[in-house]
């Protein structure tokens, strides 16, 4: 894939000099909350950064097991259709969708309603360095109020932008293909069984992603955000990720795609999907990053700002030792900043394939029989 062109050229002295009151020019352009309202990009990004581990409420329902949650969300998605049908019956305009069901993408990847509203429920499991071990409370350990909480959100943020896409686009695999090849992400397996989640910014065709529509950018990014949502060692371990700026200057960063798509990626990844970000690895940071990252700071809780490594040439003077310590060679997708990797590129949608084959087989077989 070729990223040779005016876009992707190294960062100039012009961008590296780029100051804060030139980022907040930038963070202050007005963009839609999906709520129907005009906020800052600023303001939209803080409060998607707010969302990305969830808040405990005062009265919220603690359970010892995610088990017991099930039956508990799978009655209130009970509760959310009869409603829908409800104000279905007497609505103007009609939603694209009969059952929020519809937008959970269950076939597609071969899940049932109980693996779905697993995913919540393992999100909402305290966070063992917040357990204190020996008490009581550390028996109830799963938070199902902020379980439906996120799942709220998941069911708003797909209704409100991908709801009627999905009704004339079904999201498929095959669909999703031609924006594969421009952001090229890639998932593997960590060491100690968490997903490591890859993003190579030297390797996307930034040319392509600026003459490819933005709702095709969005809907990769959903597909792909729900093969790692559905992924077990994800759910169970939480996910790494990583992700290589390749040194970009901070004005070809932010007209790379629109403000508003960037805003909704971030939201879904990182304050809408039932997914733990465990830690967030930043390679090839322009002196921007920095920047922008001290005026974040302050509006990040403690458990973010530690889970934001920015990777420095002091820290990882020699990346490829770092990477191998980090995740074993093994598990490192051949080729992400160069470096030598025992995973091979697409390794974790070529599984989905053969998982996908064999469900269908069953299914098949399952049909003929009755």
């Amino acid at each position: 894939m070729s990223t040779k062109s005016d876009d992707t050229a190294p960062t100039s002295e012009v961008e590296e000099s780029v100051g804060i009151t030139e980022m907040k020019n930038i963070f202050s352009t007005e963009i839609s909350d999906g709520k129907g309202k005009k906020k800052s990009y600023w303001s939209v990004a803080m409060e998607t950064m707010s969302m990305a581990t969830g808040k405990d409420g005062e009265g919220d329902l603690w359970l010892e097991t995610v088990d017991e949650g099930v039956p508990m969300l799978r009655k209130y998605m009970i509760q959310k259709d009869t409603q829908l049908v409800e104000e279905q019956a007497t609505a103007k305009e009609k939603l694209p969708f009969n059952s929020w069901w519809d937008l959970c993408l269950l076939d597609e990847f071969h899940v049932t309603q109980t693996t779905f509203v697993k995913a919540f429920l393992k999100w909402a499991i305290k966070d063992r360095e917040d357990i204190a071990e020996g008490s009581e409370e550390a028996k109830l350990i799963v938070n199902v109020s902020k379980a439906r909480r996120r799942l709220d959100s998941y069911l708003d943020w797909m209704s409100q932008n991908m709801a009627e896409d999905m009704a004339k686009n079904p999201l498929t695999l095959d669909s999703i293909m031609a924006a594969h090849k421009i952001w090229n992400c890639q998932s593997t397996l960590g060491k100690d069984n968490e997903c490591c989640w890859w993003w190579d910014m030297g390797q996307m065709d930034q040319k392509m992603i600026k003459e490819h529509p933005a709702q095709d950018h969005l809907r990769y990014m959903v597909w792909y955000s729900h093969l790692i949502m559905f992924d077990h060692d994800a759910q169970d371990n939480g996910i790494h990720f990583f992700q290589d700026l390749n040194k970009i200057g901070f004005w070809n960063c932010m007209t790379l795609i629109p403000l508003d798509l960037s805003a909704k990626m971030d939201r879904l990844t990182m304050g809408v999907l039932p997914v733990k970000m465990k830690a967030i690895y930043c390679f090839g940071c322009a002196r921007w990053v920095s920047i922008m990252m001290s005026l974040m700071k302050p509006f990040l809780s403690k458990k973010m700002r530690q889970r934001i490594i920015m990777v420095t040439e002091n820290i990882a003077p020699d990346p490829q030792k770092y990477c191998d310590d980090l995740v074993t060679r093994a598990n490192i997708p051949d080729g992400f900043m160069k470096l030598q990797g025992g995973s091979p590129q697409d390794d974790m949608i070529k599984k989905f394939k053969k998982r996908a084959k064999k469900k269908e087989k069953k299914a098949a077989e399952k049909a003929a029989v009755e």
